[in-house]
C-alpha cells in the first residue's frame, strides 16, 4: 500500500486552474483555493483523505464532486509509465471512475473566481454543520456506504434499522451519523469489516435494501 503525502502535495494556481498533487489533503485544497478567491472545491472542506483518492473515487459532498472540476489527471501505471489523461478520457459516476489500475499523481482543476470572504463564510457554515452532525473529530473513513438513491440516505436506512450506536469490538456505528463507523479506541480492521457486514445484512433483512460500499477494502 502506498500513502502519498509530502513530495506529492503540490498546490499551484495558474489563472483559474489549480494544479494539485495527489498527496495534498482535500480539506487543505478547499481552504487554499478559497483563500485564493476561487470556487469549485470549497465545499470539500470536511472531506477526509487526499486529492488523489478524491479524484479517483469522484469524492464529493454538499452537491459538489470532483467530476465537475477535473480537466486533466496525471497517472502512473503498473509499469511505472507516467502519462496525462484529459477529462474526455475519464468516465465518472457517483463515487467511481474508470481510471482502473493506476496511481493518481496530480490533477488540474478548472475553478471560478469568487470573493474569498464569501467562500470563507460558506466554509464556516459547512464546518459547523459537520461538527454538529458527523463524528468530525473521531477516527473514521468518512461515509461507509453509497446513498442508494430515493428519499432515504444510507445513514437514514441504518438508523431506521436500529443500528445507530451499535458497537462491535472497538468499531461503532456513530451515534451522530449512522453512515460513519468510528474507532472508539481499540478497533481492528477485522472489527470494522465485521461491523460493515452486520450492518449490510441487517438493513437488507429489515428494510429490503442492499447497501453498496463507498469505501474501498484493500487486502
Amino acid at each position: 500500500m502506498i500513502r502519498l503525502g509530502k513530495g506529492l502535495d503540490r498546490f499551484e494556481m495558474k489563472g483559474a486552474t489549480a494544479i494539485v498533487g495527489a498527496g495534498l489533503p482535500t480539506p487543505l485544497l478547499a481552504r487554499r483555493t478559497a483563500e485564493a478567491g476561487f470556487a469549485g472545491v470549497e465545499r470539500f472542506i470536511g472531506v477526509p483523505g487526499t486529492v488523489g483518492g478524491g479524484v479517483y473515487m469522484n469524492a464529493g459532498c454538499h452537491g459538489a464532486e470532483f467530476a465537475e472540476v477535473v480537466t486533466e489527471v496525471t497517472v502512473m501505471d503498473a509499469k511505472g509509465k507516467i502519462k496525462p489523461l484529459p477529462r474526455k478520457q475519464i468516465s465518472y459516476k457517483y463515487r467511481a471512475s474508470n481510471l482502473g489500475t493506476v496511481i493518481v499523481l496530480e490533477a488540474k482543476l478548472a475553478l471560478i473566481e469568487e470573493p474569498p470572504a464569501k467562500l470563507k463564510e460558506l466554509q464556516g457554515k459547512l464546518l459547523r454543520w459537520r461538527k454538529a452532525g458527523t463524528p468530525f473529530d473521531q477516527p473514521c473513513c468518512g461515509s461507509v456506504f453509497k446513498n442508494p438513491g430515493g428519499p432515504r440516505t444510507a445513514g437514514t436506512l441504518i438508523d431506521e434499522a436500529g443500528l445507530k450506536g451499535f458497537t462491535l469490538g472497538g468499531a461503532q456505528v456513530s451515534p451522530l451519523h449512522a453512515n460513519y463507523f468510528v474507532n472508539t479506541g481499540s478497533a481492528t480492521a477485522s472489527d470494522v469489516l465485521k461491523l460493515i457486514e452486520h450492518v449490510r445484512k441487517t438493513v437488507a433483512k429489515k428494510l429490503g435494501v442492499e447497501l453498496e460500499l463507498e469505501v474501498k477494502v484493500i487486502g
